[in-house]
Parts: structure tokens; sequence; C-alpha cells
């Protein structure tokens, strides 16, 4: 089987642990970055789309179950590899069904977590993408879909995917003005925020994304309910 490198991103909590797993995945040829926790995942710089994640299930705060079922809403293509020391029947059927490719029980078998990842990556490098999808492809910031391609602004680009990586889709008002960026009182007020979302409903609506693409939640903030794929 030929090797595929992969752009895969690790999250583990056990400092020892990450840092063995990533020095041995990029000793096998792949880009490998990491964190120690799910809120972390929002912070990977967002031209790293990863082809895969490795979660440990155990996680600080949001746990490993909840992480992969909104990243399996986001990126339905994505890999995503479970590892944990939970290896009681119940625990891999809660895996799988929340949208794990692989359920690994820890200590981890070196050769076994390779074999698993050259079998994931045929799978991944081989799914047609969906013809009907929009799909915002972050390092050119173009969003594309049945409607054609629409160039984005850094900023468009970054609030897009923000949303999209965000637990239920979702951002309150004063997290989407530090995305966009300032702090105190540099931040974007709510009008230059609506007037931000507008342009961008209207990019979506352009690609094709039935309408209104961003909902928003009165008094709160925005929620992304046009289907999005990053790449």
């Amino acid at each position: 089987m030929q090797k595929i490198a992969l752009k895969i991103l690790v999250v583990e909590d056990s400092d020892a642990l990450r840092e063995a797993t990533v020095a041995f995945l990029q000793s096998h040829g792949h880009y490998v970055r990491s964190v120690a926790s799910a809120e972390e995942v929002n912070d990977v710089e967002g031209s790293f789309v990863p082809d895969l994640y490795i979660i440990d299930l155990i996680l600080p705060a949001e746990d490993g179950v909840s992480l992969t079922r909104r990243l399996r809403a986001t990126h339905p293509s994505v890999g995503i590899v479970i590892t944990t020391a939970l290896s009681r029947i119940g625990d891999k059927v809660l895996g799988y069904r929340s949208g794990a490719d692989l359920y690994l029980t820890k200590p981890l078998d070196p050769e076994e977590l390779i074999a698993s990842l050259e079998s994931l990556a045929a799978r991944l490098h081989s799914t047609p993408s969906m013809s009907d999808a929009l799909t915002l492809q972050v390092s050119n910031m173009r969003l594309c879909g049945p409607g054609g391609e629409v160039p984005l602004s850094a900023g468009e680009a970054t609030v897009l995917s923000a949303l999209a990586r965000a637990p239920g889709r979702s951002l309150e008002r004063w997290q989407l003005a530090e995305v966009i960026g300032g702090e105190g009182q540099n931040l974007p007020s709510a009008a230059t925020l609506e007037m931000r979302i507008t342009r961008l409903r209207k990019k979506l609506t352009a690609a094709g994304a039935p309408p209104p693409g961003i909902k928003a939640i009165h008094k709160v903030g925005y929620t992304l309910c046009a289907p999005l794929l990053l790449t």
C-alpha cells in the first residue's frame, strides 16, 4: 500500500504521551500538530486543516466523545481515531456512534496505529467530494458551492472557519468580536459585527447556500446553519 502523508492533529492531555505520539507520527512522514484539550482545537492555525484527528477520550472540560460529534458534523469526511484506556464494549459503541472511524485502546501498539492510519489514509484520499456541499478553502480564502466560487477576505474566512469549528457551530458576539480582532475598547461594535455577518450571508447565498446561511441568536450571537466543509 502506498504511504500517504497526512495532516494529523493529536488531542491528548498527557504531555508525555502527546509529545511521544507526535514524534512517532512525524518519523513516519506525517505533518503533525497537537493540543492538550478540545477547546484548543479551535486555536489551531486556520491554514492547517487536519485530514485526521487522534483524540483521547478522557479530556478536561469537553470530552473526546463531544469533540468527535462536533468534528464529524463539521467535517463529514475527516478521519477520527479515538484512543483511550476505556475498553468496555459500551464505551466502544458510544465512540463509534459519535462518529469515530477507529477506537483504539491504550497502551497503543505503534505498528497497529500506523497500519490503522494507512488504511484510513487510503479511504480519505479516495472519497469524492460532495458536489452539492459548500466548501471553504481555507488556504486560498475561497467559498465553493453549487452557485460557484466566491472570494473571501481574510477576516471573512476566519469568521466562517471559527463558526464551523465551534461547538454547535455557534459563537457569542464577544467571541466573534475577538475572532475578528481587537481587544477591550477596540473590539468591533454590535453594528459593525452585524454588517460583516450580512456580507458573509450574501456570499454564502452566492455560493449556493440556502438563506439565511448564518442565523442571529437574539442578544447572544450567531449560528452557522449552512452546510460547510473545511479543506
